[in-house]
């Protein structure tokens, strides 16, 4: 890293999406409610950010341990394992990580459209949809393995090299595809909150409410694509806009915050993720009254 305060934020934003992450997959997996399609692919999401997390985590400590002398580290850690281990993590955990954030709002989009029961989306659907993207996206991680672009062309591990015609087209592909993803997710919900607001039995209010929490999703993870893909296709063509210090505040810093920020915003604010969380900590002897209420009301007509 070359700044403290990169090396600093480094650090927080690895430890953030890591232990938030693993809270939201303790909660929902121990939760005593059956396992629903939306809680399915948020376990997936989760778990692709917190591979996140433990790429930053990976780069973290390497950066410590190398600190004001990495020109003594940088070939042996670029050409050796941990560096191609920590650019797969990275890789996989990211694609994984938009395949089902485009998932997650297809799925709220399609619930909502559906006229009847029969038309829901099943969980065996969804298992076969997420097949699709673990698939993908190992895919997408194995290539620059077998020599598809390359983790060692940078000291934070992505696959940066486009020196290539193949390797253009990978980076490229890639970049194009995350940006469809996110544009799909903004089409979804936009189609959402229109239709909310066109339910005369919604209550007065609860539209505004949904869409101030879409709305902030949808906002922060633009942030974070949205300068990725502009001069990371620059730079694949051979016209590189900023520097490689620029660049690794734009890679490290403002790619993945959203890892840590998704758990927060996504699913801390549901009144159901509260539940599971106090039903979770009553069993360490923690908030029972809390969680004795929770358990009524779940037991109750």
């Amino acid at each position: 890293m070359s700044s403290t305060y990169l090396h600093v934020f480094i650090w927080l934003i690895s430890m953030l999406a890591i232990a938030g992450n693993l809270l939201v997959l303790a909660a929902l997996l121990s939760s005593p409610n059956k396992l629903t399609v939306p809680r399915f692919l948020r376990c997936n999401l989760a778990f692709a950010d917190l591979c996140i997390g433990v790429y930053l985590l990976i780069i973290a400590a390497m950066d410590t341990h190398t600190r004001s002398q990495y020109y003594n580290y940088g070939i042996d850690w670029q050409a050796g394992p941990g560096c191609t281990v920590a650019g797969f993590i990275s890789v996989f955990a990211r694609e994984l990580s938009v395949y089902t954030f485009t998932v997650v709002a297809l799925q709220r989009w399609y619930t909502m459209s559906a006229l009847q029961a029969a038309q829901r989306v099943r969980l065996w659907h969804a298992c076969a949809v997420m097949t699709v993207g673990w698939v993908f996206a190992l895919l997408a991680a194995v290539l620059p393995v077998v020599g598809v672009s390359s983790y060692s062309k940078v000291s934070i591990c992505l696959p940066m090299d486009v020196e290539t015609t193949g390797a253009q087209v990978y980076v490229v592909g890639l970049l194009l595809l995350n940006v469809l993803g996110i544009l799909v997710v903004c089409i979804c919900h936009l189609r959402i909150y229109l239709a909310l607001r066109n339910l005369s039995f919604i209550p007065a209010g609860a539209d505004i409410d949904v869409a101030k929490r879409m709305s902030v999703l949808i906002f922060t993870n633009f942030l974070c694509m949205a300068p990725i893909p502009f001069f990371a296709i620059c730079d694949a063509l051979k016209l590189p806009l900023i520097t490689m210090s620029h660049a690794k505040v734009l890679l490290v810093f403002v790619y993945h915050i959203n890892s840590c920020a998704n758990p927060f915003l996504y699913v801390f604010c549901t009144k159901s993720f509260k539940r599971d969380v106090f039903i979770l900590a009553s069993r360490f002897g923690c908030f029972k009254a809390r969680a004795q209420m929770y358990r009524a009301e779940m037991s109750s007509p």
